[in-house]
Order: C-alpha cells, then sequence, then structure tokens
C-alpha cells in the first residue's frame, strides 16, 4: 500500500503518508503550557502508527483577542521545557512531528476581548454565517462579529520576530519543524486574502504586496533555524467566499511560498463564513482543490478530509496528494494506521462511525466552547 511508504520531505524522511491535523483540543494548562494530558493525546496518535504529528495551532503572542481556550502557546523561552517533553513523548515511537504555529486569529475571533484588540489587516468585520454552516451547526444562526482594527506596521513586525523565536524555541525543543497557519481565515490568511486586506502599503494592495507578510515570515524562520528545519504552509486552497480567494489564485500563493523555500503545503479549505468547508459532511471533497496544487508544486502536498484508508489510498495512487492528514479519525481511533495496515487497507465499521458521531460534537466543542479538564 501506498499509504505504508515512506515520504521525504525536505532533509527528513517520514515513515509513512499518514499525518496527525493540527487540531485544538482544549488541553493545555491556563497559561498554554504543555501538561500530561497533551503528552498522553500526542504520544497516542504517535505510537498508533501516525508518520507525522503536527502539533495544534501554538500562539506566539497573547496580545489579541482569541476565542479558543487551553491552547498551547510558545510566548518565549519558558515554555521549552514543556515543548521539550512533547517533543520527546512523540519521537520515541518513531513518529516524526512539527509544530503549527499561529500568528492569531484575525477578525474571526469576532469580539473583542477586555484586554485584548480585535485586529485584522484592515479595519474590517466578518461573522458566522447559517448559509455557511455544516448541518451539525446550523441551530447556531448568524453571528456578526464586531469591527476589527488595522494592525500597524510595527505591531506586523513583531509578529513576524515573535513567529521567529518561537520557531527557534520550537528547533531548540526537539521538533522537525514548523508549519505556518495560514488557513480558514486567520490572521495570516486575511493578509493574503483580498477579501480581509484592503492595505495600502507595503502589506497589501496587490497580490504581491499581500504575500509580503508570510514571505518575511519564511525568510526570517529560515534564516534563524537553516536548511534542515523544516517550514512547510497550512492554506485554504478555495476560500468559497465572494472576493476572497479562489482555487486559481491560491494556486499562485502556494507557487510563490514554494520559491520562497517552504518544504510542503499542507491544504484545507474555506473560512469562517464558509465553515461547511472546514468541515465537510463527506470525505474526500477536498481532494480536486489538492489535484490542483499538487499538478503544478514539486513540493509535497497533504491533503485532510480523509477517514476511510481506501480514500487515502486512492488519493496517493491517483496523484491527488503525496500524504493525508486526518483529525476526527485519528481522535476517534489513535491507532488507524495500524488497523488499517494490519486489515489490509479495511478499518472496522465502528471506528469509521465512530469519526461521524465525533463530529458533531467536536464541532461544538473547537468553535465555542472549551472542556472542562479532569485534575
Amino acid at each position: 500500500m501506498k499509504l505504508f511508504e515512506p515520504i521525504q520531505i525536505g532533509h527528513l524522511k517520514i515513515n509513512n503518508r499518514i499525518a496527525f491535523a493540527p487540531t485544538h483540543m482544549g488541553q493545555g494548562t491556563n497559561r498554554g503550557e504543555v501538561n500530561d494530558q497533551v503528552l498522553c493525546h500526542y504520544s497516542a496518535r504517535a505510537k498508533g502508527g501516525t508518520g507525522l504529528i503536527i502539533v495544534q495551532g501554538t500562539g506566539i503572542t497573547g496580545k489579541y483577542a482569541f476565542t479558543m481556550g487551553r491552547r498551547i502557546v510558545c510566548l518565549g523561552d519558558y515554555y521549552r521545557p514543556g515543548l521539550k517533553d512533547l517533543a520527546e513523548a512523540i519521537h520515541f515511537t518513531g513518529a516524526k512531528a512539527v509544530v503549527q504555529v499561529v500568528l492569531g486569529q484575525g477578525a474571526q475571533a469576532l469580539f473583542r476581548h477586555p484586554r485584548r484588540d480585535l485586529v485584522a489587516p484592515s479595519e474590517i468585520s466578518t461573522g458566522i454565517y447559517e448559509e455557511g454552516l455544516p448541518k451539525a451547526l446550523r441551530k447556531i444562526g448568524n453571528i456578526q462579529g464586531e469591527k476589527a482594527r488595522a494592525l500597524t506596521v510595527q505591531e506586523i513586525e513583531e509578529l513576524i520576530e515573535g513567529a521567529v523565536q518561537a520557531s527557534r524555541i520550537i528547533k531548540e525543543a526537539g521538533f522537525h519543524g514548523v508549519e505556518l497557519h495560514g488557513a480558514h481565515g486567520y490572521l495570516l490568511a486575511e493578509f493574503v486574502s483580498p477579501l480581509y486586506n484592503k492595505r495600502q502599503d507595503e502589506y497589501g494592495g496587490s497580490f504581491e504586496k499581500r504575500l509580503t507578510l508570510p514571505l518575511r515570515l519564511i525568510e526570517g524562520i529560515r534564516k534563524e533555524v537553516g536548511d534542515r528545519f523544516l517550514i512547510g504552509y497550512r492554506m485554504s486552497g478555495d476560500e468559497h467566499v465572494e472576493g476572497g480567494l479562489d482555487l486559481e489564485e491560491s494556486v499562485k500563493v502556494a507557487m510563490s511560498l514554494e520559491k520562497a523555500g517552504i518544504d510542503f503545503v499542507h491544504l484545507s479549505s474555506g473560512c469562517y463564513q464558509a465553515l461547511e468547508w472546514l468541515f465537510p459532511d463527506k470525505e474526500g471533497v477536498m481532494l480536486p482543490e489538492s489535484k490542483a496544487f499538487k499538478s503544478v508544486l514539486n513540493i509535497p502536498v497533504i491533503c485532510p478530509n480523509i477517514h476511510d484508508p481506501r480514500t487515502a489510498e486512492r488519493a496517493l495512487d491517483e496523484g491527488l496528494a503525496d500524504m493525508v492528514s486526518l483529525s476526527r479519525a485519528l481522535i476517534a481511533d489513535p491507532e488507524w494506521p495500524l488497523k488499517a495496515q494490519e486489515e489490509d487497507s479495511m478499518i472496522s465499521t465502528a471506528v469509521y462511525s465512530a469519526t461521524h458521531v465525533l463530529k458533531q460534537s467536536w464541532l461544538r466543542m473547537s468553535l465555542f466552547a472549551v472542556p472542562k479538564i479532569q485534575k
């Protein structure tokens, strides 16, 4: 099975073509530290046979509004010991690991925090709208966010420096790389998208200037961590909203990022205005977007929205992706890779059904609730 063949990403050889997609679980401490629950969560997926673990979105600043609680952060050297423990726990069973770095949630944080500004590339607002919600969330209805203020150039430069220093700490902790979160309409994605970026300075105004932030991030991180440390980029293949990035322009973005030196592209789709594309009702709906990227890129393309190993094998065999990433399937069963391999690409009906049962509760938890942590 091609799913279990090794793959080379940059200087790193990964045992198979299965990745654990970065998924917020609300398991960190109130200060964003790695704790035993985080260690157990990731080590279980590594032990279960996943080749590449992409650790959930990790914040680099506490200055701006963000809706998800108990997330992991890397705000300085204080967080290195916990991240080192996490890297060691993942690597113990042979899995490789990178950390997703998040500049911020941008306007999609929706509301100001008493101590944190709501910020975006421009003075804009956004929301969550019923027509763009998956079935599991339709009862939420419309949520209109407040107007965000535009970041200053100095604040943007501070974010770049924060991402560079976080990448250094992540490397020193023993991880193999970072993945920049440029998908889902989050802050970095907003700088690239014409829907959100209305600036008329060096960080916006034309296609090339909208790429200034990601290109400077890649340049700064590469200079800090060297050539053997992976830099990946997650992006929405299509934002699926009028005035946003479409597939054709997203592919052009990816080509520019490849020239700048990224090692892989990890796809997603949609934004908060089109949440049904982040959480599709059926698997494999992102494969056509993945095919468009793979047809022009010379670096590995990772495609999510996979639950069944037969779908994964087909995607790889037909050249639609180089790797697949899973979230719900691996939350439902950390041993999904081992079982898929042992059962000749057939996963049990019980486990497959569990991913769909889990979907509805996971959607609600990830967007609007923080699970209670038992001490």
